[in-house]
């Protein structure tokens, strides 16, 4: 029911937004989201992006159950030159974890999982070279309650890049390489979004992404979704996904994990 209710409110929140957006004279919207990968490209000089949703994550092992639900996870993209924005992106989180060995369940809420980043254009594509830009962002811990928050700030970092295939296919992956902020141990990240636009306002999406470090603990996921450009300074998203593999964390426990997400992008006209 709560899964219910946030959806609705949400779809009233995008629906009130939508009657009063403006279409503005900058191109097309890009965004960095449903997907996993960061798109190479950035938001137009002077422009500010709103890019928001609700996520429903379930993750089961044989010693615990969680059911978390952000609600309106949000990334502020502002523009600053045409080759480099800032990135701001935090969420309101309700987690429920159930202890199924020993019983025990305990909740947490509250505002966290914030970051604080930028990103860099490169290159354009030509030929065989892609679009290409960096992307980093610092998860810090001083914001939210235990449990919503690292126990130490810890940086992310990628290169993003992008090919036209076609008038109808393109790719996007990001390389990288991050932390997870409870100890010294980094990992690299991958990702690769194929595209394909059905009509020019509606694409749909299937991405493999996941990490993988030193001590072989891999993490392999694949998503999918959905988007339709409502404006050209307005987006509409749906995906889900689940976890592939065995997937362990470092107390060496097989996790399945599934995800669904439904999202609104709007970057404000000038």
């Amino acid at each position: 029911m709560k899964v219910k209710l946030t959806v609705l409110s949400l779809s009233l929140f995008v629906f009130s937004i939508g009657l009063y957006a403006q279409q503005d004279s900058i191109p097309s919207i890009i965004t960095d989201r449903p997907t996993n990968s960061a798109s190479p490209v950035l938001v137009p000089k002077g422009a500010f992006q709103v890019e928001t949703g609700f996520l429903y994550t379930s993750e089961v092992s044989d010693y615990f159950e969680v059911d978390q639900m952000d609600v309106l996870g949000t990334m502020l993209r502002y523009g600053v030159f045409d080759n480099f924005e800032l990135r701001l992106a935090g969420s309101f989180s309700n987690v429920d974890f159930k202890d199924t060995e020993f019983g025990n369940d305990s909740t947490v809420n509250g505002f966290g999982n914030v970051s604080i980043g930028f990103k860099v254009h490169i290159v354009e594509e030509k030929g065989i070279r892609p679009d290409l830009a960096i992307v980093a962002d610092m998860f810090v811990r001083h914001i939210g309650p235990d449990g919503l928050h690292p126990t130490f700030s810890y940086p992310v970092s990628k290169v993003a890049a992008s090919h036209t295939l076609s008038k109808k296919f393109s790719l996007t992956y990001n390389l990288g390489f991050a932390y997870n902020g409870e100890d010294a141990d980094g990992f690299f990240i991958y990702s690769a979004v194929l595209g394909y636009a059905i009509v020019p306002k509606l694409s749909i999406f299937v991405e493999p992404y996941g990490n993988f470090d030193s001590n072989d603990f891999p993490n392999h996921y694949v998503d999918g979704g959905l988007a339709y450009v409502v404006r050209p300074n307005m987006q509409l998203d749906i995906s889900g996904g689940l976890s592939i593999g065995d997937n362990i964390n470092r107390n060496s426990e097989s996790i399945n994990k599934k995800f669904v997400s439904l999202g609104f992008s709007w970057r404000i006209p000038r």
